[in-house]
C-alpha cells in the first residue's frame, strides 16, 4: 500500500451518492470525459443527471469525502442495477427536470440529439441477460485530478462490488471506447474482463465485465 493510499485510508469517507453531491459530480464528470456525449451535454444537464439517479429505485453509488469537507468529492462511482430500467424513468417520469436543459442543448447542438436516441436505444445493443447473468451497469467513475494515482479508484470499485454483492447481484458490466486505453487497463487490473464489442455514435466500444459471484 503507497502511502498515499494510507492518507486517503485516514482522511476519507465513502457515502452514499446523494442528490447534494450532483454539482460537483457534473463538474467531475466534464474533467474526468472531455469529449464523450454526456459531457457534451453540458454541466447542466449533468447535474440534474446526478440529482435524479440516486433517487431512483435502480440507481446507486458512493462518494470519496473528506469529512471536514463532506460536500467536496474526492470522487464518485454511480452504478445502475437496470440500464433499461433507469433509461425509461428518466424519460418518463423524471422527464420534466430533464427537459429545460436538454432543450437549451439540442437547440446549441441539434446533432445531440441522434446521440441521445443511440443512448435510450443502448441496452438493446447488447444481450446482458443471455447467459442467464443479469449484471449492474457502472454507469461513471471519476477522481479528481490531484489525487489520482493514489488507490481512490480502487476503492470505489471494491465499494460499487459490496453493494453488489449486499443486493445479490453476481456481476458488474461497464462500456467502454475501444480508443481509451487507460480505462481499459484499470477495469481489467481491476477484475473486469472483455466480454463483447459493438459500435455507439458510430465509434466501436468494448464491453468488460467482472464476475464478483466468487469473490
Amino acid at each position: 500500500m503507497s502511502s498515499q493510499t494510507t492518507l486517503f485510508a485516514h482522511r476519507l469517507t465513502l457515502i452514499p451518492l446523494e442528490s447534494e453531491h450532483a454539482a460537483d459530480a457534473a463538474r467531475l464528470h466534464m474533467i474526468g470525459q472531455p469529449g464523450s456525449f454526456l459531457t457534451g451535454l453540458g454541466a447542466d444537464v449533468l447535474k440534474v443527471v446526478y440529482q435524479q439517479l440516486p433517487r431512483s429505485p435502480v440507481g446507486f453509488g458512493f462518494a470519496a469525502v473528506d469529512p471536514a469537507q463532506p460536500h467536496e468529492l474526492l470522487g464518485f462511482v454511480s452504478a445502475t442495477t437496470s440500464v433499461g430500467a433507469l433509461f425509461f424513468e428518466m424519460g418518463t417520469r423524471r422527464l420534466p427536470a430533464f427537459a429545460p436543459p436538454l432543450l437549451r442543448r439540442f437547440c446549441q447542438s441539434p446533432s445531440l440529439a441522434l446521440r441521445a436516441v443511440q443512448t435510450v436505444a443502448y441496452p438493446l445493443l447488447h444481450p446482458t441477460t443471455s447467459d442467464g447473468v443479469t449484471p449492474a451497469e457502472l454507469l461513471s467513475i471519476m477522481v479528481r485530478p490531484e489525487v489520482r494515482g493514489g488507490g481512490l479508484g480502487a476503492l470505489l470499485v471494491r465499494a460499487l462490488e459490496a453493494e453488489c454483492q449486499r443486493r445479490y447481484i453476481t456481476a458488474i458490466d461497464v462500456t467502454v471506447a475501444a480508443a481509451n486505453d487507460g480505462a481499459q487497463r484499470f477495469y481489467v487490473r481491476h477484475g473486469f474482463a472483455y466480454k463483447q464489442s459493438f459500435t455507439l455514435y458510430g465509434q466501436p466500444m468494448h464491453l468488460y465485465r467482472a464476475d464478483i459471484a466468487a469473490r
